[in-house]
């Protein structure tokens, strides 16, 4: 039986920042937290635009501002060459302020205790904790939160969350490695580039072909679709269908995985999930999962989704076989800069034409469509604006700045590549 005072937890929507906008993006539509790296080779998403040293503190200022929580990612498994850069920067992440740091290699938390003592330690997915023996071992070194492995069944995290005392919590939604929480060598195989120290090549996400060694050119008939198969890529986590029983485990954090997305994945996806997890808390036993809201999330760039391990073991409805890159029905338009003499002013961030149909986000849930008509750059009535450029619009809604505009995906856009 579960304990009582786990269920009541309300777990925090933990959201991905890969650079400022996205850290901004993220505090407006909900988060309660949000997850950062540093530039360099300290965290598992080295090729994000992430944050240089002189932004730390900035960031974390324009956080905790907002209310909201920021820690730093340090879950890369770096050799020594790569610890010895560490000290600097756990240093200067602890006078920022940072409210945890995201740990996998047991010298990384080593080195955490010992230079920052008073920053909590949260375990990353990498470690691999898959039983309530590991997540109270963990513990007993200083780690205050484990992020659960990725494999585990929702019995598996209800009886680890009975076992131990410490905070937990699980990936909810993004991208999945074919090796889901593993260490994963095959970039480093192919490519030379290390996924464990933030530089993966994502050789799992392209297409491939069968031959046997002493038939050459003779391919074995294991393909999906034009000759290839895309047995080593998987969809994309949705727990959102089943938020009802995520929320009910009695977790302190529900993690969106997404650096290397975009400021309208950002807010679509982190304002999904904090519009449930908010309905939820209102009223527990008579909760319900929104058709708009899976809705939303499905607007998204994705691979397509699944549930991941949640309800079991998955077999091949995980693995995305007609894969052809991230698929989405929208793009973003423009983001809100704020207003000037009656008029929302914009930045364009795709291609807009005088006449184009757009659909305001607002930071509370609400959606409005409205036409570009006369908009106005440095002063002058335009046909179109090109991306970058700033313009003003009349429009019949008061926009907070940093909200965004967005597009549907039309078939010439796709033609265009017009980005997500």
């Amino acid at each position: 039986m579960r304990y009582t005072s786990w269920v009541m937890k309300t777990p925090e929507i933990l959201a991905p920042a890969g650079n400022r906008e996205h850290l901004e993006t993220a505090c407006l539509y909900g988060a309660e937290a949000v997850y950062l790296g540093v530039q360099g080779d300290s965290n598992l998403r080295a090729g994000a635009r992430n944050f240089s040293p002189d932004e730390l503190a900035g960031a974390v200022d324009y956080a905790h501002a907002a209310g909201v929580r920021v820690y730093l990612a340090l879950n890369s498994y770096p050799h020594d060459a790569q610890m010895d850069l560490l000290p600097e920067l756990v240093l200067l992440a602890r006078d920022a302020g940072v409210d945890a740091f995201i740990v996998a290699d047991i010298g990384v938390l080593g080195l955490a205790r010992e230079l920052a003592p008073g920053v909590p330690l949260h375990l990353s997915t990498q470690a691999n904790a898959v039983n309530s023996r590991a997540v109270r071992a963990w513990e007993a070194l200083g780690v205050s939160r484990v992020i659960l492995a990725r494999e585990l069944g929702r019995e598996e995290i209800a009886r680890i969350r009975e076992g131990t005392g410490a905070e937990l919590e699980i990936f909810v939604h993004g991208g999945v490695c074919i090796s889901v929480s593993g260490r994963c060598l095959v970039s480093s195989y192919l490519n030379g580039r290390d996924a464990n120290r933030g530089s993966c090549t994502q050789p799992c996400r392209w297409d491939y072909a069968l031959v046997e060694r002493t038939r050459q050119g003779q391919y074995l008939p294991v393909f999906e679709e034009d000759g290839h198969t895309f047995l080593y890529n998987s969809k994309d986590l949705c727990l959102l269908p089943v938020a009802g029983e995520v929320f009910g485990l009695g977790l302190d954090g529900l993690k969106i995985e997404g650096r290397n997305r975009t400021a309208l994945y950002v807010a679509t996806v982190v304002q999904a999930y904090r519009q449930a997890r908010d309905a939820w808390a209102r009223d527990p036993a008579g909760f319900a999962v929104k058709g708009e809201w899976v809705r939303e999330v499905m607007k998204a760039s994705n691979r397509g989704y699944f549930t991941g391990f949640f309800h079991g073991t998955p077999g091949h409805e995980g693995i995305g076989y007609d894969f052809r890159g991230y698929v989405h029905t929208h793009h973003l338009a423009a983001r809100v800069l704020g207003r000037k003499g009656g008029a929302t002013v914009f930045e364009a961030r795709n291609p807009l034409i005088e006449g184009m149909e757009l659909e305001w986000l607002s930071r509370d849930g609400r959606r409005e469509f409205f036409t570009v008509a006369k908009p106005v750059v440095e002063g002058g009535a335009v046909r179109g604006v090109r991306p970058g450029e700033v313009f003003s619009l009349e429009t019949a809604f008061a926009p907070v700045p940093g909200e965004l505009v967005r597009k549907p995906l039309s078939e010439g856009d796709k033609v265009l590549g017009l980005r997500a």
